[in-house]
C-alpha cells in the first residue's frame, strides 16, 4: 500500500532514537517487551503488528484518532508534516495548533507514524477510507481530467444539475464510494464526465482524495474535537451531597453487617454451580428490607471486599463470612466503608448481570461465576475520574458520562447501560449523593490513602448521639445517628420501625425476649435503657420487661444425641460414677433415664466394652459418628482483583534489553545469509510486501524438512497462511506461515 511507512523505515527510526526514547516506547506499549525481542527488526515488526496497534488505539482519545486519520488520509499524497495536519484539521489559534502538535508527537513517539507516514497496521485499523476520504488519484485509473482544487470544483459545480450536487454532498459527508445498479447514468454520469468522480469498478464510483479535500475546503474533518464534551449537568448543594452520600454509606455498612452476622450464625446454602440461589436471595432481601436486585448488589459488594466466600459445613456447600469479616466488624463506620469501597473499585465483577442468562442459558447467580469482565475495574475508575473532573456538585446523567468516556477512548467505550449500572453502584455505596461525587468519593478517585478516604467520610458524617427518647407507646426515637454502643443495644432489644434523619424503634415482647435469650438480665436491661434515655422510662416499658422476664426460661431445651433407660436408680448411680463412661457426657433427667451427647451407635458400643449388654431401644439410627455441636466455619479470605499486581520490568531491565537488541541487530546486519525471523516479523514483512506488491526472499521448510530459498511475491496473508507467486518457477503456492523460517527484501 502506498502512503505507509516500510518496516525498514521503522527499524531505522528505532536505531536513530536514543535508548531513553526506546525505553519510553516500551513503557508506553507494555506488550512490546514481552517476550523480549532479540533485534530492533523484531521489535519493529511487533510494534507494526495489527494486534499491537489495536491495543494502542484502544487507549487514544478522539482528537488523537482524528489526527491519525488525517495522517493516514494525507499519506497517500506523501509524507505528512504536523503543519499539514494543522491545516487539514482546521486548527485555528495557538492553543488549537498546540493540541494538534501534541497529538502528532504522540503518534510519532508511539511508533504509529514514522517519517510522516503511518505504519501499515494503523492504516488497516482505521479502515480503507480514513476520515471518509477516498484513495489518491495515483492509485486510480483516471479517465477524465480530475478536479483537484476548490476553485476548479466550484467552477465545475456552477453548471452542475441539482441532482449531481446532491450525489456529491452524499459522498462528501458519508463514504466516498458509491454503487450504481448498472452503468452509471444521470447525475453520477455527469460527475464522472466532468472529472469529479472516478471509476472504481463496473458499478462503483469513488470520490478521489484530492477532490474530496477540495470539496471540504482542504480539511479532513469538518469539525475537530480537541476537548472532551462538557455536560450541562445540574448542580447539587454541598450539604445535600454530603447528607445523601453519608446516609447511603451508613446504610450499606449496616446492611453488609446484617448479612455477615446472619451468615455467621447460619451460612447460606450455595448452588452446585456456585453462588446464591434465587430463593435464598429473595429470603435475604426480605430480611434486609430491600429488593432482590439490591440484595444481590449488597452481597456482591461484601464479596468484593473479601468478607464473604464459599465454604462447606461438612455436608453441603455454603456461603459464609471470611476470617477478615471479624476484623471488619470491629472497625469504625468509616473504616468499614473504605474496605467496601476499595473492594468495589478494584473488582472485575458485574453485579448488574445477576438474574440474566449467559450464552448457554444458565441463570447468573449472586456470588457465582460468570460475572467477571476484565474491563470493569477500569470502567469504575474512569467513571469516578469523569465525575471528579466536573465542578463540585455536578450530577451528570449516564448519557453525559458516557459521552465523555466515548471521547476519551472511542475504540474502547463500554455500552451506556454499563455506565448507568456503575453510577447506580456508586450511589448505593455512597460515593455519590444526589448524583454528585461526595468528598470520600473524590478522595477515592484521586488515589488517596485509605486513612485519608476514611477521614473524608468521617468529616461528613453527622455527630453520633448516644441518647433516645422513650415514649409511652413503647416506641423510642434516636434523634440522629446512633453511636455504635446504642445501635447494638437497640438491635438487641427493639425492632426498627423507620429509618431516616431519625431512627424509630419499638419494644415488643419478642424483642425483649431476644435480649433475655442473649443472657441479659431484666434488671440490667432496664438499667442500660435508663442510662441512654433522656427521660425516665415509662411504666409500660418496665411492665413489658418484667412480665417477659417472669415467663422467660420456664421451659428448658438442651441437646442430646441419645438416651439410656435403666432398670432401677442404683444402676443409674453406678453408670454416672463409672469413669470409663466419662466421655459420653451422661446426665440424669429422671431416676431411671440418662441422656448422652453421643449418638446411639457410639453409646451402644461404649457400654458393651464395659461388659454391659445393652440393646437398641426404638427406631433410632445406629451410627458410630461422635456427636458434636454444629460449628460455623469461616472461609479464608479471598484475594480481591485489585490485590493482584503484575510487576513489569523496571527501567534498568528495559535499558539492558535495548542494549541486547542493538547488539543483536548489528550481528544480523553483518550476516550474508537470511537470518531467521520470528513469526511476528515474518507476518509483518509478508503483509507489507503483499500490500506494496513487491518481491521478497524467503526460506521455506519443505516436506522433507530441508530449507528452500525462494524469490516470491506475496499476494495475501490470512488465517496463518500466505498465498504467493514464485517468481522463478512462475507458479502460485499457499503455505503456512510457520513453514517460513526467514524473510528479507
Amino acid at each position: 500500500m502506498t502512503g505507509t511507512a516500510r518496516l525498514s523505515d521503522v527499524v531505522a527510526e528505532l536505531a536513530r532514537r536514543p535508548d531513553a526514547d526506546v525505553v519510553a516506547l516500551l513503557r508506553a506499549r507494555p506488550d512490546l517487551p514481552v517476550p523480549p525481542p532479540t533485534t530492533l527488526t523484531a521489535l519493529a515488526a511487533r510494534a507494526c503488528s495489527r494486534p499491537s496497534v489495536e491495543r494502542v488505539l484502544a487507549g487514544l482519545d478522539q482528537h488523537v484518532l482524528e489526527v491519525a486519520e488525517a495522517v493516514c488520509a494525507l499519506g497517500g499524497l506523501g509524507p505528512v508534516t504536523a503543519g499539514a495536519v494543522r491545516t487539514a484539521t482546521g486548527a485555528k489559534g495557538r492553543a488549537a495548533a498546540a493540541h494538534v502538535d501534541a497529538a502528532y508527537d504522540r503518534l510519532t513517539s508511539l511508533l504509529l507514524v514514522v517519517g510522516g507516514l503511518p505504519v501499515l497496521a494503523l492504516h488497516e485499523a482505521l479502515g480503507p477510507y480514513p476520515a471518509r476520504l477516498g484513495p489518491p488519484l495515483a492509485s486510480l485509473d483516471a479517465v477524465h481530467a480530475p478536479v483537484t482544487t476548490p476553485e476548479a470544483l466550484e467552477g465545475v459545480l456552477a453548471e452542475a444539475p441539482p441532482a449531481a450536487r446532491r450525489v456529491l454532498d452524499a459522498l462528501v459527508g458519508g463514504t466516498p464510494v458509491g454503487v450504481t445498479s448498472g452503468e452509471p447514468a444521470g447525475p453520477t454520469r455527469w460527475l464522472l464526465d466532468h472529472g469529479v468522480l472516478q471509476r472504481l469498478g463496473p458499478t462503483q464510483v469513488v470520490l478521489p482524495l484530492e477532490t474530496g479535500l477540495a470539496a471540504r475546503g482542504g480539511r479532513t474533518h469538518p469539525e475537530p474535537h480537541p476537548h472532551p464534551p462538557q455536560p450541562e449537568a445540574p448542580t447539587r448543594p454541598a450539604a445535600v451531597v454530603a447528607a445523601e452520600s453519608t446516609r447511603a454509606a451508613e446504610e450499606l455498612v449496616r446492611l453488609v453487617g446484617v448479612v455477615v452476622r446472619q451468615w455467621a450464625q447460619e451460612p447460606a446454602p450455595a448452588l452446585r454451580s456456585g453462588g446464591l440461589g434465587v430463593r435464598e436471595l429473595r429470603r435475604l432481601a426480605a430480611e434486609l428490607g430491600t429488593t432482590p436486585e439490591q440484595a444481590a448488589e449488597i452481597v456482591e459488594i461484601a464479596g468484593m471486599a473479601g468478607l464473604l466466600a464459599p465454604d462447606d459445613d461438612g455436608e453441603r456447600a455454603v456461603l459464609a463470612p471470611s476470617t477478615a469479616a471479624a476484623d471488619w466488624a470491629e472497625d469504625e463506620v468509616a473504616g468499614r466503608w473504605v474496605a467496601l469501597a476499595e473492594g468495589w473499585l478494584a473488582s472485575t465483577r458485574m453485579p448488574w448481570l445477576v438474574g440474566t442468562r449467559d450464552d448457554r442459558g444458565t441463570l447468573r447467580a449472586a456470588l457465582g461465576p460468570g460475572l467477571e469482565r476484565g474491563w470493569v475495574a477500569r470502567l469504575r475508575r474512569r467513571v469516578l475520574a469523569v465525575l471528579a473532573s466536573l465542578p463540585a456538585g455536578s450530577a451528570p446523567s449516564a448519557g453525559d458520562v458516557h459521552s465523555v468516556l466515548r471521547w476519551q477512548a472511542p475504540r474502547a467505550t463500554p455500552p451506556e447501560a454499563s455506565v448507568a449500572a456503575v453510577l447506580a453502584e456508586a450511589e448505593l455505596l455512597g460515593l455519590t449523593g444526589a448524583g454528585a461525587l461526595g468528598s470520600a468519593g473524590r478522595a477515592l478517585s484521586n488515589g488517596a490513602e485509605p486513612d485519608e478516604v476514611a477521614a473524608a467520610l468521617a468529616a461528613d458524617l453527622p455527630e453520633p448521639v448516644g441518647e433516645i427518647l422513650v415514649q409511652g407507646d413503647l416506641t423510642a426515637v434516636v434523634p440522629g445517628r446512633p453511636t455504635r454502643e446504642l445501635a447494638e443495644l437497640l438491635d438487641q432489644v427493639a425492632e426498627v420501625e423507620s429509618r431516616g434523619a431519625a431512627l424509630t424503634v419499638r419494644f415488643t415482647a419478642e424483642s425483649v425476649r431476644r435480649a433475655l435469650d442473649a443472657g441479659t438480665e431484666a434488671e440490667a436491661l432496664l438499667e442500660r435503657l435508663a442510662a441512654v434515655s433522656r427521660t425516665p422510662l415509662p411504666q409500660a416499658l418496665e411492665y413489658l420487661v418484667g412480665d417477659t422476664a417472669r415467663r422467660h426460661g420456664r421451659l428448658r431445651v438442651g441437646g442430646a444425641g441419645s438416651y439410656l433407660r435403666t432398670p432401677d436408680e442404683a444402676t443409674t448411680r453406678a453408670l454416672l460414677a463409672d469413669p470409663g463412661l466419662a466421655t459420653l457426657g451422661l446426665r440424669e433427667i429422671a431416676p431411671t433415664v440418662l441422656v448422652s451427647r453421643a449418638l446411639p451407635g457410639e453409646l451402644l458400643e461404649t457400654l458393651r466394652r464395659t461388659g454391659a449388654a445393652p440393646v437398641l431401644d426404638g427406631p433410632a439410627v445406629v451410627t458410630g459418628r461422635p456427636a458434636a455441636g454444629r460449628s460455623v466455619r469461616t472461609a479464608p479470605r479471598v484475594r480481591r482483583a485489585g490485590e493482584v499486581q503484575v510487576q513489569g520490568p523496571d527501567d534498568v531491565a528495559l535499558e539492558r534489553l535495548v542494549g541486547r537488541m542493538r547488539a543483536g541487530q548489528e550481528r544480523a546486519d553483518e550476516r550474508d545469509d537470511l537470518p531467521a525471523t520470528d513469526p511476528v516479523h515474518t507476518v509483518a514483512a509478508l503483509r507489507e510486501a503483499a500490500s506494496a506488491g513487491g518481491a521478497v526472499r524467503v526460506v521455506l521448510i519443505g516436506a522433507s524438512g530441508k530449507p528452500e530459498r525462494r524469490r516470491v511475491r506475496p499476494v495475501s496473508v490470512e488465517g496463518g497462511r500466505v498465498r504467493m507467486v514464485d517468481l522463478d518457477r512462475e507458479a502460485e503456492l499457499v503455505v503456512a506461515v510457520h513453514r517460513i523460517s526467514a524473510v528479507a527484501d
